[in-house]
């Protein structure tokens, strides 16, 4: 039962990358169409500008808060509980979600089709 938690936190975490990357791709899709049929992609310039501003503190936040826990569990479990694996497919998903995130909000589908960059 140790090493379940780990393995499937590996798994969610290169499951996240891999959306990462395919939003990456179809946000850069979208944008190319749109730029051959001369859209200019209608930009809300607050949340574009609150969007760029928030997300460094969003993904710091994020692991920070990895690291604090693996710090936590040095101190109080050292593997009667969680193995070393399971701590380290937790904060491999904590940074792979923080890469998630990071994707989404530096190639935001506003002002885009949304049909084709879902």
């Amino acid at each position: 039962m140790k090493y379940y938690l780990g393995a499937v936190c590996v798994l969610m975490g290169a499951w996240l990358v891999y959306q990462a990357l395919a939003h990456r791709r179809a946000v850069i899709g979208a944008r190319e169409r749109a730029a051959a049929r001369n859209q200019e992609p209608k930009m809300h310039r607050h949340l574009d500008g609150m969007r760029l501003a928030l997300a460094p503190l969003y993904v710091m936040s994020i692991l920070l808060t990895g690291i604090v826990l693996a710090g936590i569990w040095f101190v109080v479990d050292r593997e009667r509980v969680f193995s070393v694996l399971d701590i380290l497919g937790f904060l491999l998903a904590l940074g792979a979600y923080a890469f998630w995130m990071s994707m989404r909000i530096q190639y935001s589908p506003i002002g885009l089709e949304s049909k084709q960059t879902e």
